[in-house]
């Protein structure tokens, strides 16, 4: 996620280089020829300036679409840093006084912090058996790790320990009700995340942006006056470029686990998730924040 920061210029320049190199030979092949080709050949500006008004409407609408994307991915972290802190405190509350927490409670901990984690590496595509050795045994955390969806084979470890406390009489019926729909609302949170992972956003918005942005940047360079000549290279490349930038922003928005700095903070948020249950847990030990990069977090 960017931050609130100074953005590296580098940041911009490298995701539209190729296609504003493209576009600022092209003005200037055009220049180049009204120079050493006397023409009369010239295309109304007004044709450049509705067609710019059309992509700048159809930009705006793609962005908000991209970043609604975002923002639902955004909001089911947001329910899952909840859903966490509901769930540990629930245990911690109906579990007996002199239950021992290392023995009851801490595996719960341990296997919900590892879901957070496990979770985002999961929607990144990246490898989770280390991540989950970090927190389980050894046995069980290669048997999730076998698993054709560790997230969700974490959420059925955690369903089938709170089984076992009900078989103890740990727990009431009434908590095992309430503990369940804690771990249902993370089921959902989980889907929300793997929906918006697993469905592609529409191609043709892509190609079709494209292609108007194109045809805007080829067509600009003949609304000059020959007498501007020396206007037309860096207009068109800058308004050009501007455009795909914004084009590209909204391709960023629209995958919020693609390990960008655009994604949802997705480590960040299992980082500050595991703080908050080891702080309310009695653990000695409790990790620090991860430290941002100087203008994104991930």
């Amino acid at each position: 996620m960017l931050l609130n920061n100074k953005i590296s210029i580098r940041f911009y320049i490298r995701h539209i280089l190729k296609q504003a190199f493209l576009i600022f030979l092209f003005a200037n092949l055009v220049v180049i020829s009204k120079w050493f080709i006397p023409w009369s050949f010239q295309i109304p500006i007004s044709i450049a300036a509705i067609l710019g008004t059309c992509i700048a409407l159809l930009l705006a609408f793609r962005t908000n679409q991209a970043y609604d994307r975002w923002w639902e991915a955004r909001i089911a972290w947001g329910a899952i840093v909840n859903d966490s802190r509901s769930f540990i405190r629930q245990l911690q509350t109906f579990l007996p006084v002199d239950t021992n927490h290392k023995t009851y409670l801490h595996p719960f901990v341990e296997r919900q912090c590892a879901w957070c984690y496990v979770l985002g590496d999961t929607l990144r595509r990246q490898p989770v058996s280390q991540r989950l050795e970090e927190f389980l045994p050894s046995q069980e955390a290669k048997q999730v790790a076998d698993a054709h969806n560790p997230p969700n084979m974490l959420l059925v470890k955690h369903a089938l320990a709170i089984r076992r406390l009900y078989d103890e009489a740990l727990i009431t019926d009434y908590q095992l009700v309430q503990l369940n729909a804690t771990l249902t609302n993370l089921t959902d949170s989980m889907g929300r995340c793997e929906r918006i992972k697993n469905t592609v956003f529409p191609r043709t918005y892509t190609f079709n942006m494209q292609v108007f942005i194109y045809l805007f940047a080829s067509i600009l360079p003949f609304c000059f006056d020959d007498q501007y000549y020396y206007l037309d290279v860096p207009l068109v490349t800058l308004i050009s470029a501007a455009f795909i930038l914004i084009e590209k922003s909204a391709i960023q928005l629209q995958d919020p686990f693609e390990n960008q700095p655009t994604d949802t903070p997705v480590t960040t948020i299992a980082r500050s998730i595991e703080i908050s249950l080891k702080s309310m847990t009695g653990y000695t030990i409790i990790p620090e924040l991860l430290v941002p990069e100087r203008y994104y977090s991930l």
